[in-house]
């Protein structure tokens, strides 16, 4: 290959343009961004060549002739600058000359004044560069066909600084109106560091940037921007910094519950330029009870500058992040016990789903999130610390059931039987320093553990008067002598049991002959003979009589384990009731 044979590429700007507005930026709005973070950058440049350099950038709009125009007092352009980096697609004056304080830029990308032609077909660049004292002002411009110009403009600046200037095209007019551009200045650079002015419409002059960061702001105000931005009052705020890669910010956490794993995203700014408000890449997904206002730091930004690169060093700040999330819970539930407390009760649930998954939010639930067991409120860390052996119940009825049985044992049941609530336990009772001392409640085998009557009277003959009875209500008697007496009857619901032989294949013509694949055990109805109700059953000489108690204790076992009477059952209740008050008064 020969020099002669050697071509350069043809660009087609306005195609460039379409693919900016199409596929890199999401929005017109961007091209505001991008002229203010290009003059911050020309500030920050100009400052690292003479820091008395006087910052300040000036924002000018005039609806009526649809024209905007942004001056800086920054480091300026000369002739040859101009061709390489405003007439150059992919240049980069930040990396090329003024590399020392690249890391305080915001942009990484030669591309930004392109974004211009998003709205105008030709745009003016008057700059005069500091580098020396007499340097001319030049005129740069620029059209959307691909062409440009420079030649010494007729009206110089006073002082070194970039000036760019455009119109907008008659269907792009709104882009420039004075309140819209007020309100995205004001959403963009808030936060900068340098003073931003802007003149709209021949109003005098308004401040839009030296905001105070939410995460600087007195508690008062941080709530109230939280409240304005994010549209909640925040139950905490979470501060959140990670040095090493400049990350800082904080976590407000959310008052109402939210779709556990579905962040609605972040608040991220990048050396003070705002970039997004529905950022996700910050913070870890179990953390979605949470809305950051963050600023990135270090972290480089895509060529649109609307989110933050995956960078090698972003999954490591995640999970720092994710970390000072759930330290400052901890100190959150250290501080303020009652906020804690309202924490849980808006995000419990949440929190369970996520332990389920995370490992750090599984030791948060075991330490703080209380569970209803037999013995009052408690957490599971208290829990496993005052009891050698802990069991949980999978259901509601079966802790409802049992739960005075237990205690009456001195044994501590847990209610598992909140969503998530069976995962966790099991998770924790498959942990090697808690293997044995937590497992799961069998109602079956702590049924066939507990003391079986004799045959003697009056077991036989409360055996032989209630089987026929319970049968019609189609419960099994079962007849048990346990501690308190107070409780007089168990129900326990029927349920499906595991087949003899697990490893026989299960039979695909099953369903379609009306044969169960498993075996299902009927509900049970336990008489307590240690109850003195149970035992005066035997001095009742009328068997009508006798079943109508049997009726209500096993109405009554019912209810206890949580489960929903049905009509007839009420009716039989009802019946039984009136046949109970009859005979108490004496009423043939």
């Amino acid at each position: 290959m020969t020099a002669e044979n050697v071509e350069s590429f043809r660009v087609d700007l306005r195609g460039i343009v379409g693919i900016l507005s199409h596929h890199l930026y999401s929005s017109p709005r961007v091209y505001l961004r991008e002229l203010l973070q290009n003059a911050r950058d020309a500030v920050v440049a100009a400052h690292a060549l003479d820091p008395a350099t006087p910052a300040g950038i000036e924002i000018t709009v005039d609806t009526a002739s649809a024209t905007l125009s942004v001056l800086d007092h920054g480091i300026g352009l000369t002739e040859q600058e101009m061709r390489e980096v405003l007439a150059t697609i992919g240049a980069s004056s930040k990396r090329e000359h003024l590399e020392v304080t690249r890391r305080r830029f915001l942009g990484q990308f030669g591309i930004g004044l392109l974004s211009c032609f998003l709205i105008a077909d030709r745009i003016e660049v008057r700059s005069r560069s500091s580098r020396t004292a007499d340097a001319p002002t030049l005129l740069w411009e620029g059209h959307s066909d691909g062409t440009f110009t420079i030649a010494p403009a007729e009206q110089p600046l006073d002082t070194a600084g970039t000036e760019v200037r455009l119109q907008a095209r008659p269907d792009d007019r709104d882009w420039v109106q004075a309140n819209r551009v007020r309100l995205l200045a004001q959403r963009f650079a808030a936060l900068l560091d340098l003073p931003i002015t802007i003149h709209a419409d021949g109003e005098p002059a308004a401040l839009i940037s030296c905001h105070t960061p939410p995460w600087r702001l007195a508690a008062a105000d941080a709530e109230g921007w939280c409240r304005r931005e994010f549209g909640f009052y925040p139950l905490a705020v979470l501060p959140i910094e990670v040095g090493v890669a400049g990350v800082s910010g904080a976590a407000f956490v959310a008052d109402t519950p939210g779709r556990v794993g579905n962040r609605r995203g972040d608040s991220v700014w990048s050396h003070g330029m705002f970039v997004a408000e529905d950022n996700t890449q910050l913070a870890p997904d179990w953390a979605y009870f949470a809305r950051l206002a963050v600023e990135a730091g270090d972290l480089p930004l895509t060529a649109a500058r609307e989110s933050i690169q995956d960078a090698p060093a972003l999954p490591a700040v995640r999970r720092q992040v994710g970390r000072q999330i759930r330290s400052g819970i901890e100190t959150f539930a250290e501080r303020d016990p009652d906020g804690f407390a309202l924490f849980l009760q808006v995000h419990g649930k949440g929190l369970l789903a996520m332990a389920a998954e995370d490992r750090g939010m599984l030791d948060l639930v075991v330490r703080h999130l209380r569970w209803e067991t037999n013995a009052g409120p408690m957490t599971l860390s208290e829990a496993l610390t005052t009891h050698s052996s802990v069991r949980y119940a999978r259901t509601e009825s079966d802790f409802s059931t049992f739960q005075a049985v237990l205690a009456a044992q001195g044994s501590l049941l847990i209610n598992g039987s909140y969503v998530y609530g069976c995962e966790i336990l099991s998770l924790l009772s498959r942990d090697a320093g808690r293997a044995g001392r937590l497992g799961r409640f069998d109602p079956d085998r702590f049924l066939a553990q507990m003391t079986e009557p004799t045959a003697a009277e009056p077991a036989a003959r409360l055996l032989r008067e209630a089987t026929p009875v319970l049968a019609d209500l189609g419960a099994e008697l079962v007849l048990r002598a346990f501690e308190p007496e107070t409780v007089a009857v168990l129900y326990l619901p029927g349920h499906a049991t595991e087949p003899e032989n697990t490893e026989t294949e299960a039979d695909p013509w099953a369903e379609f002959v009306n044969e169960p694949a498993e075996a299902t055990k009927r509900p049970r109805t336990v008489l307590n003979l240690s109850s003195r109700i149970v035992r005066s059953l035997g001095s009742i000489e009328d068997p009508a009589l006798v079943r109508e108690v049997l009726v209500a204790l096993h109405t009554i076992g019912m209810l206890t384990a949580g489960e929903h009477l049905g009509e007839n059952q009420s009716r039989l209740l009802n019946q039984s009731l009136q046949s109970l008050v009859s005979a108490a008064a004496g009423i043939a």
